[in-house]
C-alpha cells in the first residue's frame, strides 16, 4: 500500500484501523530485513530517516535533509541502495533516487597516506572571477541551459548537496525593476508543485549557467539550484540570494566547497516573504556574515510561479 498505490501512514492506518505510528513501525522493521547487514551499521533513527525517504513519506524540507544525509555518509548509501533494490520490483514508479558522494566528501588517497596533496585545478578564467559588472544585469535565458541535467522526478530532486543558512537579511525597500523569463511549473500527484527559472552568468563569455527551482508543498516553499562550469572556490564561498536592490536583499543559504567538477546543487527552505522579491542571485562571498550581495556569479528573476 505505501509502495504500489502511495498511501500514507496515516492512510493505511485508518484502513488498517491502527495507528499511524505502528504502521510506520512495521513498514522500518520490514524494511532493516531486506537488507539486515547493512542495517546494522546505521543507529535507528537515521535508518528510520533514510526509510521514510524512501517509502515517499517525507515532506520538502524533510527530503532536503536526508538527501545531504545520504550524499555524506557511505553506510547510508549502502543500506538504502540495497533496501532500493528490493523494492523496486514493489512499485510501479520509480523510488527516490540515492544522491553520491561530492567530490569535496571524498580524501585525496596521497593525503590520507601522508604525501603531499595533489597540484590544484588550474585557476577559474578571469571574466568569471572580476568584479561585478556595471550598469543593469542582463535579462536570463529563456530557457534552461544545463541540457536536461537537473529533471524533476516524482518526490524529488536531482542532486541535492549540503546547504547551511546564513543569517537573515535586511529586505525593507521595494523593487523598481522587472524581469521576465521562460519557466515551467510541473505537479505530481505525489510531490511537490515545482517551478523552474533559469540563470545566467552576468559575463558573457563565462560558460557558468544554472537552473532554480521552487517547489511548493503543504503550504511550504523551499528552492534547489544546481549550477553548473562555475569556479573552486577556496578562499570564498557561495551564497544563495533573493535580491530586488542594494538595500533590499535576503541571503538564503551558503554553499559547501565547490571542487574540480566545478558544479553546485543545493536547497533550503524559502522565507515567508520570499514573493516580495524579484531576482535571485549566486554570489562569492568571503564575509560569513554578509550584508549585501558579493560579486555575482549568476543571476535570474525569481518568481513564486
Amino acid at each position: 500500500m505505501l509502495l504500489r498505490q502511495r498511501k500514507s501512514y496515516a492512510e493505511v492506518g485508518q484502513m488498517l484501523q491502527i495507528p499511524p505510528g505502528a504502521v510506520h513501525d512495521r513498514a522500518q522493521a520490514a524494511l532493516a530485513m531486506l537488507a539486515p547487514g547493512e542495517a546494522r551499521a546505521l543507529p535507528a533513527e537515521r535508518r528510520e530517516e533514510v526509510g521514510d525517504y524512501l517509502l515517499g513519506q517525507t515532506g520538502v524540507a524533510e527530503r532536503l535533509k536526508t538527501r545531504t544525509y545520504l550524499t555524506d555518509s557511505e553506510s547510508a548509501r549502502n543500506w538504502a541502495r540495497a533496501v532500493a533494490g528490493e523494492l523496486e520490483q514493489l512499485t510501479p514508479g520509480e523510488l527516490p533516487e540515492i544522491p553520491e558522494p561530492s567530490d569535496n566528501d571524498i580524501p585525496h588517497a596521497a593525503e590520507a597516506a601522508g604525501g603531499a596533496p595533489p597540484a590544484p585545478p588550474p585557476a577559474p578564467p578571469a571574466d568569471d572571477v572580476g568584479a561585478h559588472p556595471r550598469g543593469p544585469l542582463p535579462p536570463s535565458p529563456s530557457s534552461s541551459l544545463l541540457g536536461g541535467a537537473l529533471v524533476v522526478v516524482a518526490v524529488v530532486v536531482a542532486i541535492v548537496v549540503a546547504v547551511l543558512l546564513l543569517t537573515n537579511g535586511s529586505s525593507k525597500h521595494k523593487s523598481t525593476t522587472t524581469s521576465s523569463t521562460a519557466s515551467k511549473t510541473t505537479t505530481s500527484a505525489k510531490g511537490p508543485a515545482v517551478h523552474q527559472l533559469a540563470l545566467r552568468s552576468p559575463f558573457k563569455k563565462s560558460r557558468s549557467v544554472g537552473v532554480v527551482e521552487v517547489l511548493s508543498e503543504g503550504g511550504k516553499r523551499a528552492f534547489y539550484i544546481e549550477a553548473d562550469h562555475i569556479p573552486a572556490s577556496r578562499h570564498f564561498f557561495y551564497a544563495v540570494w533573493l535580491y530586488n536592490s542594494p538595500g533590499s536583499a535576503e541571503p538564503l543559504s551558503k554553499a559547501p566547497p565547490v571542487g574540480n567538477t566545478h558544479r553546485l546543487a543545493g536547497g533550503a527552505l524559502l522565507p515567508a516573504d520570499a514573493g516580495k522579491f524579484k531576482r535571485i542571485l549566486l554570489t562569492r562571498e568571503t564575509d560569513t556574515h554578509p550584508t549585501k550581495p558579493g560579486k555575482v556569479v549568476l543571476e535570474g528573476p525569481f518568481s513564486l510561479g
